[in-house]
């Protein structure tokens, strides 16, 4: 039986909030749809992972490594995302609100159409983060840093008022 069967098999017989996939390898994998709910998964690899429409409300992701993975219409509301690394990685449609991001480097990132109300990005890095379209209503964007190429849902939206911080330097 494979590691997502074994996971799948252990949802349904526990609830994925008594899931612990701590440090777990899932690069690459496909796990589209899945359901892990509130389920900690405090350093997973997910990098090139393919996650579209996985339930991930309420879970633990700190330092969890999703480069390069596609989140799109994942549920990521009020997770907590403590360092997490989304660099390059796709989260349009994504459900973020109430998420916590803090220090969470989301360089290069897709937030198009993006539910981010009342999200917490403190620290955060928005450098050339794509945010068109996204709800930022209630968005707590203090000490993230942001440059010149990253996009704002309004052209007339100034972060700097928000206690965010113009960073040019690479």
């Amino acid at each position: 039986m494979s590691l997502l069967e074994l996971i799948q098999e252990t949802v349904k017989t526990v609830g994925s909030d008594k899931v612990n996939l701590t440090g777990e390898d899932l690069s690459g994998k496909e796990l589209s749809k899945f359901n892990l709910k509130k389920a900690n998964l405090t350093r997973v690899d997910f990098q090139n992972a393919t996650l579209k429409e996985i339930n991930l409300n309420e879970a633990t992701l700190e330092w969890t490594n999703f480069a390069k993975a596609d989140l799109t219409d994942a549920d990521l509301s009020k997770a907590k995302m403590y360092r997490a690394n989304l660099e390059d990685a796709n989260l349009e449609n994504c459900n973020l609100s109430e998420a916590y991001l803090g220090k969470a480097n989301l360089r290069r990132v897709s937030l198009k159409n993006a539910d981010l109300s009342k999200a917490k990005f403190h620290y955060a890095d928005l450098r050339d983060a794509n945010l068109e379209d996204a709800n930022i209503q209630g968005i707590d964007l203090r000490w993230s840093r942001y440059n010149s190429k990253t996009v704002w849902p309004n052209e007339k939206f100034d972060p700097s008022l928000t206690g965010a911080i113009l960073y040019e330097r690479e």
